[in-house]
């Protein structure tokens, strides 16, 4: 008797009706917005592995400090956008966009909804990054994840260098990119970030730089001028060698889950061995102010040429049996809906509810 009367009530009212519909097209909105994303299988989970070992730097002949959340970024041509709208928080920034893109997933996203977001944002634009990957992503999440290249592991507010060795930790490469942005202030004693990319300082020079590894982070306080520079990254047979331009209180090798493999004290030049059991190594170099560099890793790999390996693929087979399961369940609950609301709505016969005899 209620629902006759609600279905009553929404039909004879003209705003109760607009409502509806409203109410009905925005669910509907989101409920397909949700449906169309594909289903992923992910790779077992493995560590970087193999006889050769990718080492990204090349000659350091030139040393850029760029800030990707500066306000004049897009005065150096390097076009920049953070992408996100989620309450998860689950932002990316993108690194030489040619259009943004405009949806996303508001409420809760799965480890297939960020991995089809990251593909998405591939395909309009030249370098997607995890951008403060301990407020958006979950650590588990970052075992599967690929087709990313770069994360922002250091911002002022976000220290994810635990979330990145993960990352690399299951064997997916990601390069370092650490930023401060105009917004942080100005004190002289605040730690800031700057990348610093190695070559020209054109765009599609930074973007190569950011693509290969061929680059680094920077923490430091005070003037960028003190901060000393990187001079070089070897490697012979499986003997890493790192050099900077002033001695540095600790050089430390960092390894596989995050373990400090070895630490080396006052000195400008680190010599590491490579282990049968490392499957990349990655280098911090801290002098006595503070001011630390964070390489990227050279990692292990299994062929002669280095290529990254796909780690995500849509099932598609899965994906149109569940697109099929979602459209059967959603027809039947809409055909269910409307045949109630018929009912509802038909006169009934005379004297039926109250009493008179036809």
């Amino acid at each position: 008797m209620s629902e006759r009367k609600f279905w009553n009530k929404i039909k004879n009212n003209r705003f109760y009706l607009a409502l509806t519909g409203i109410i009905g097209a925005i669910l509907l909105f989101f409920l397909v917005l949700y449906l169309s994303v594909p289903s992923y299988s992910f790779a077992d989970i493995e560590p970087f592995n193999g006889d050769f070992i990718y080492n990204p730097y090349s000659e350091i002949n030139r040393i850029n400090y760029i800030d990707f959340r500066s306000e004049n970024i897009d005065n150096q041509g390097i076009k920049v956008y953070e992408y996100g709208y989620a309450l998860t928080g689950t932002r990316y920034l993108c690194l030489g966009y040619k259009e943004k893109r405009k949806i996303d997933y508001p409420f809760l996203q799965s480890v297939h909804y960020k991995q089809f977001n990251i593909d998405k944002l591939n395909k309009k634009t030249r370098l997607v990054a995890l951008a403060h990957p301990t407020k958006g992503f979950k650590k588990g999440e970052l075992t599967h994840l690929d087709h990313y290249r770069v994360m922002e592991v250091l911002s002022p507010n976000d220290n994810s260098l635990y979330y990145w060795d993960i990352a690399l930790s299951n064997g997916h490469r990601a390069n370092i990119i650490a930023n401060t942005g105009d917004d942080f202030g100005t004190v002289f004693d605040t730690i800031k970030y700057l990348t610093a990319t190695i070559g020209d300082n054109d765009a599609e020079s930074v973007y190569k730089s950011l693509e290969t590894g061929n680059s680094y982070a920077v923490a430091y306080r005070g003037s960028l001028l003190e901060v000393p520079e990187l001079q070089s990254v070897t490697l012979h047979n499986d003997t890493l060698s790192v050099s900077v331009s002033e001695k540095a209180k600790e050089i430390r090798f960092i390894g596989q889950n995050a373990i400090v493999k070895q630490r080396l004290n006052n000195i400008s030049e680190g010599f590491y061995q490579f282990k049968d059991d490392d499957s990349y190594i990655r280098t911090e170099i801290e002098f006595n102010n503070g001011n630390t560099l964070y390489l990227n890793p050279l990692v292990r790999h299994q062929y002669q040429y280095f290529f990254d390996l796909n780690k995500a693929k849509v099932m598609k087979g899965r994906t149109y049996l569940m697109w099929g399961v979602y459209i059967i369940v959603v027809l039947a609950f809409a055909r269910k809906f409307f045949r109630t609301r018929v009912i509802s709505t038909e006169p009934r016969p005379k004297g039926e509810g109250n009493g008179e005899i036809s």
